[in-house]
């Protein structure tokens, strides 16, 4: 699976597990999985995912809480990213703006992202520090509403919208969230852009954010990972230890699963300060873990890995007829986008959008050779062993198995199923998901350039 394109709000650690798996599967001649995890489940509910590697003297731990943008209310739009920056602001036992500076003097670092399903906080430290951390991180998950204050509160708000504002004005900073707002239409979870609206992040109360934090902030609804330089009993014993006293206000509350809107075709207009045009091709798919992700990501490849693939060849190898151009794949937890996003060198933009559906149209007709499909897979190995060499990539990797499987150790499974993709799955899936009327585009041009796809009209973000 490819990562979003870099005018995405946050980086997805799930899409980064996915291509993972991807790549891992497509090497394994066998479904061993290269992880050795263990599961815990505490007391008071939250669950704890172990793995020792003793490679170094780091240790990654990854704090996932099964909260994201999909989970705001009427007025809560932009809260769930809100709380990126409000898990800084203090808690019962560290002043405002000490979680950063103690854990630095440990010689640790970290850093959280949110998306549409969930929020993470992970961090990296010597094996020395974890007393530091777990006490951190379970002070602020239990105890936040000690430290919290609207004066904090309205300091984050104003960074928020600070943030806002100045990815919005970056060249193509809106194009993400403007072609998931149209892909993704009124009464779909996934609707609303992750960082909010300005309506409603300027009209957030302490209440109503503490209320939130209390709905969504508890043991239940979290995964802690823990993996490196660790003892696996002794580990779990310090995470006991520092959780043990975290309440347990109960089980996390009933997530919006769907049914969800379907797809309407639209063509998006974005005016922005650009110096060239470019346009965005984008198809609703699949969820993660459903038997067609595989087919999609080898697809994403077989379109656009080099001279000698599809799309590529199409549009600048053989026809220079983009000056950029990119695939991918992405998948959430309720839903999933396929994605070309392309340059203009010169030619219009409905001549490329003309190339491209030619292109997908061959591949249905013809589907791609095996050599193709394995080119694809060998491809999605990029990185791979780099990642499972370090304890934050294998945290984030754990987490995505278990988030999605229930089992940190999913690879076994997972590399079945992408040793599995045929040439034939690649030709239907393109076929099933991929078609010019199930489709949504977006236009970026310049002010005063008239070179926008027909009937395209602007879309504004709240």
């Amino acid at each position: 699976m490819r990562l979003a394109p870099p005018t995405s709000l946050v980086p997805h650690v799930a899409a980064a597990a996915t291509a993972l798996l991807a790549a891992t599967a497509a090497a394994a001649a066998t479904p061993a999985s290269p992880t050795a995890a263990t599961v815990h489940t505490l007391p008071n509910g939250l669950t704890v995912v172990i793995e020792e590697q003793h490679r170094t003297d780091q240790v990654a731990l990854f704090l996932r809480y099964g909260v994201g943008s999909r989970d705001e209310g009427v007025g809560e739009h932009g809260c769930a990213h809100l709380f990126e920056h409000l898990m800084f602001e203090g808690s019962a036992n560290v002043p405002t703006n000490m979680f950063d500076t103690w854990l630095t003097a440990g010689g640790g670092d970290n850093n959280a992202y949110t998306s549409e399903d969930e929020t993470v906080y992970h961090m990296t430290f010597p094996s020395g520090a974890l007393d530091l951390a777990l006490f951190l991180e379970s002070d602020r998950m239990g105890f936040l509403d000690a430290g919290l204050d609207a004066a904090n509160l309205a300091n984050q708000q104003k960074v928020v919208l600070q943030e806002r504002r100045q990815g919005y004005a970056e060249p193509h900073g809106r194009d993400s969230d403007v072609v998931s707002r149209v892909l993704y239409p009124e009464g779909h979870p996934y609707h609303v852009p992750v960082i909010g609206t300005v309506a409603d992040v300027e009209g957030f109360s302490l209440d109503g954010v503490l209320d939130f934090w209390q709905r969504h902030y508890r043991p239940r609804n979290a995964v802690l990972v823990l993996v490196g330089n660790v003892d696996t009993d002794a580990a779990l014993a310090s995470v006991t230890r520092w959780f043990a006293d975290v309440p347990d206000p109960g089980p996390a509350v009933a997530r919006v699963d769907g049914p969800t809107p379907p797809a309407v075709p639209a063509d998006a207009l974005v005016i922005d300060e650009v110096d060239d045009r470019s346009v965005t091709l984008a198809w609703r798919t699949v969820p993660l873990g459903h038997p067609d992700e595989p087919a999609l990501d080898v697809l994403s490849y077989v379109l656009d890995n080099g001279r000698g693939t599809r799309l590529a060849d199409a549009l600048y190898y053989k026809h220079p007829l983009a000056s950029a151009f990119g695939v991918w794949s992405g998948m959430s937890a309720i839903d999933g986008t396929f994605q070309v996003d392309v340059t203009s060198a010169g030619p219009p933009l409905p001549r490329l959008v003309k190339v491209i559906d030619a292109t997908l149209a061959r591949v249905v007709r013809k589907p791609p050779s095996q050599e193709e499909v394995d080119r694809a897979r060998k491809a999605l190995l990029a990185g791979i062993e780099d990642t499972l060499e370090t304890p934050e990539g294998r945290a984030g990797l754990l987490l995505y198995c278990h988030d999605t499987y229930g089992d940190p150790n999913c690879l076994g499974p997972e590399l079945a199923r992408y040793e599995a993709v045929t040439p034939a799955d690649v030709a239907r899936v393109a076929g099933t998901w991929l078609a010019p009327e199930a489709r949504v585009t977006l236009s970026v041009v310049a002010d005063g350039d008239g070179g926008s796809l027909p009937g395209a009209a602007p879309v504004e973000l709240p």
